[in-house]
């Protein structure tokens, strides 16, 4: 059984219920991201300047 993302061409691990209608069948990778949609991610900024000095 193949991943349900279309871009995706791995073999599917899971089968995961998106809504009250609609399941997934999802690969290692996609797996991880639908199980941590809730985390929260702080990003990390750096100054123009450091970029240019290379």
């Amino acid at each position: 059984m193949q991943c349900s993302i279309s871009e995706c061409k791995l073999k599917a691990k899971e089968t995961v219920k998106i809504s009250f209608h609609e399941t997934r069948n999802l690969c290692q990778k996609h797996l991880e991201l639908f199980s941590n949609k809730d985390k929260e991610y702080f990003p990390k900024f750096n100054k123009a300047s450091e970029f240019s000095k290379k």
